[in-house]
């Protein structure tokens, strides 16, 4: 039996790859250049020119090193979990590993909802060191209760349809209730040192936990870096450090670190 052949490895035509970028936008409202590389296994030039091409024709927006869905509800637009997991997998690992890398044994620590968190829940686990933790997230309080030595607490609230997130008033009055040594923050888009999401019951989630921890380090890969969305969450001047990616513009990142923020950015390895 001949084994299927993956779309991404047959030499396509520039009008099926830029069908193809149309679709990964939709599903995914922006997208890195990276992004789209490691998808369609096409060089960074042919993508430039296939997004400089979309983009003259109305279908997208460029951004610094990418680009967006060019539609009217872009701030409110999220993609599905499953869809964000699959972005930049190499880089969420390596920023979950040198959060995880971080954590002392017997410190408390509250794990906020997202994919890059998850991978930072993951990486500590392989740690096998003992925590205490927190988390307004299903999958990541799954992950951290496979552990004897790690303790779970689980805010209760309401399940975000389509999502392991908990948001609601139980998780903020349970967050305003602890003390905690460090947060794991995820976030959807950071953009000229605010935090932003798409949804105002998480970005008020965020706002608490935030509240709630001595430590407070965001952990997001370079595509995080694109146009604001909808709800207000903080100013990075209210975090402590941005643990990220080697792709992030070297200019934001300098422009983070003269504003006083630690930016510790990790090498990716190959696929």
């Amino acid at each position: 039996m001949v084994a299927p052949v993956s779309l991404s490895s047959v030499s396509m035509l520039p009008v099926q790859r830029r069908e193809r970028i149309v679709a990964f936008l939709q599903r995914h409202g922006a997208v890195t250049l990276q992004q789209l590389a490691q998808a369609l296994d096409a060089s960074l030039s042919t993508l430039r020119r296939d997004l400089d091409g979309l983009e003259a024709e109305g279908v997208l927006d460029r951004t610094h090193g990418g680009a967006i869905l060019r539609q009217q509800h872009y701030s409110t637009f999220e993609p599905d979990p499953q869809a964000a997991a699959e972005l930049s997998p190499r880089e969420k690992r390596a920023i979950g590993l040198a959060a995880a890398a971080a954590l002392q044994p017997g410190q408390s620590v509250i794990f906020d909802s997202g994919s890059t968190v998850l991978e930072a829940a993951r990486a500590a686990m392989e740690r096998r060191i003992p925590l205490v933790t927190v988390t307004n997230d299903l999958a990541i309080g799954q992950v951290l209760g496979a552990s004897p030595l790690v303790k779970v607490h689980v805010l209760g609230g309401h399940l975000r349809p389509g999502s392991h997130t908990l948001t609601g008033d139980g998780v903020i009055e349970s967050a305003r209730a602890l003390q905690v040594d460090v947060l794991l923050l995820g976030t959807h888009a950071l953009t000229g040192g605010v935090l932003s999401e798409t949804d105002a019951d998480v970005a008020a989630v965020k706002r608490a936990l935030l509240q709630a921890a001595r430590s407070r380090r965001l952990l997001a890969d370079a595509s995080k870096f694109r146009p604001r969305a909808f709800m207000r969450v903080c100013a990075t001047s209210d975090l402590h450090e941005l643990i990220t990616d080697a792709g992030v513009d070297p200019a934001e990142a300098e422009a983070l670190r003269r504003a006083g923020l630690v930016v510790t950015q990790v090498q990716v390895g190959p696929a």
